[in-house]
Parts: structure tokens; sequence; C-alpha cells
């Protein structure tokens, strides 16, 4: 498939043994993982029929996600120097910024209705969800889906990549991208928040998919805010989970016609 090993320097010392284990964990993934589909490609809410929606009886829900306390500071990720391409993507050396809040406002937090759809059926987005993996990172690390929808991972980077999706309701999947310009695409069977993603070649790359099984749902950006629109008039519980902070909820009453809104607020670990 045009697959090749990243360009790991020989060496001895930690970095040659480092260098080494991940050429064997590169080649295993190539050997076992480029080529390993997940075990189900099933789509069981594609096949049914997607409940009627009024949209002169729905609402809007808004709002904003608070962060208090100091934002805790980047830290160095040790071992990228075993991968000259991800060298030379942070040629000062890679430090990831688990908590980015400015002006109280906190990002990657998704957001989304937890309780409160059970009885209703939604259709499935035909436009995939796309997860690069640049500069030996995932881009973006916070993503959200719906069940069955297609998400696609890419490889903009000129070494191997590896994609180890590990779901707990649904079929893992582990697969190789060893080119740049490589990609696949996986759908997830039941809803989850959240489906841990990791790269075995690149110990420190983790992303995470909020997958839900209908469309309201949103990932803050540094401004904090969100805005879930068509809401059918009814009680809800919206919950928004951070990678780092966890996890909080609010209930919300929606009506129709009408702009509710809300505020979720997370505190400094």
């Amino acid at each position: 498939m045009g697959a090749h090993l990243p360009h790991l320097r020989p060496g001895g010392g930690r970095e040659g043994l480092l260098s080494r284990r991940l050429a064997v964990l590169a080649l295993a993934a190539l050997l076992l993982g480029g080529g390993c589909e997940r075990a189900s490609t099933s789509n069981p809410v594609a096949a049914r029929t997607p409940t009627p929606l009024d949209h002169a009886a729905t609402g809007t829900i808004e709002g904003r996600v608070r962060f208090t306390g100091a934002v805790p500071p980047p830290h160095p990720v040790p071992g990228i120097a075993s991968d000259p391409t991800c060298v030379a993507a942070h040629p000062g050396g890679l430090t990831i910024q688990d908590v980015r809040a400015e002006d109280g406002r906190l990002a990657d937090v998704f957001v989304y209705v937890a309780r409160g759809l059970e009885d209703r059926v939604f259709a499935v987005p035909t436009t995939p969800v796309v997860v690069d993996q640049v500069g030996c990172m995932y881009q973006p690390a916070v993503v959200g889906a719906q069940v069955g929808q297609q998400i696609q991972f890419d490889n903009d980077d000129d070494t191997l990549h590896n994609v180890h999706g590990e779901p707990t309701k649904s079929p893992a999947w582990n697969f190789g991208l060893g080119a740049k310009g490589a990609h696949r695409t996986i759908t997830i069977d039941h809803a989850e928040v959240p489906v841990a993603v990791r790269c075995d070649v690149h110990p420190w790359m983790h992303a995470s998919i909020g997958v839900v099984d209908h469309p309201y749902y949103a990932v803050t950006s540094t401004t904090g805010t969100f805005t879930l629109s068509d809401v059918p008039a009814g009680h809800y519980t919206v919950a928004g989970w951070h990678p780092t902070l966890g996890t909080r909820d609010i209930e919300v009453d929606v009506a129709t016609g009408e702009t509710t809104s809300i505020e979720l607020t997370f505190t400094a670990p």
C-alpha cells in the first residue's frame, strides 16, 4: 500500500533502544494493523426510520463553558527525537497543553444532550468526520460524531502512524497509515462518550471521539461557547465532557421558538 517505516536513527543508549522499539511497533502496525479491518462494519441506525421532526416545535440551547482557577502549564513530551518527521514539525521540542482556556473560557469540551432524546431516531449524516494526523498530533484532538457516521482518519505526515481506537461498547480497531496522504474510514456502532484513540508508534498522540445517536452536540473552541439548534421542545440533561477535567451536566427545559441559555463550569485540577 505504499507504506514505509519512519526514518528512525539507529544508535546506542536509551534513544537507540527507543528507536528500535518504535521500529518494531511500526513493523507490527504495518503487518498486522495496516490491513486490519474492524470487527464490525454494521450500521444499526441507518436501517431505522428517523422520527419526523416538526421544526415549528423546536428551540435552541446556547451556552458557555467556563473555567475557574489557574490554567496548568504545558508539559514537554519526551521521545520525539526518535522520529525525524516529528522533530522537523517541532524543532524546539513538543509540549502539550492539556487545558486550553482563555479569559475563563474553556476549549475542547464535548457538549451534548445526554438524556431526553431516547424515544427519537435521527438520520445518520452522509458527510464524514475527519481527524487528521499532522505534526505528529491528532487534529482535532476532540471531535463528535453520530452513531454509524463515517469517521475518516488522514495521515498528513511523512511517517508511519497507526490509529488504535478503544471503544468499550463497540468493536475496537487498529490499523496503520504508513504514507503521507493515506486515510482510512470507520464507523462506531454504539453511543459512547468518550471513545479513546491513540497511536502506538507515537505514544503521546491521543484523541477523543464523543459518539452520540443524535445531532445535538458541539465541541467548544477557546471562546467556550456552543449552540445546539433545532432541539425538540422538552426536558433534557445537557452534559459537557473534557479530557482532563471530567464531566459536568445541567437540566434544561427547551420551549418552542425560544432560546435557553446555560452555563457549565469546570475548575482547575
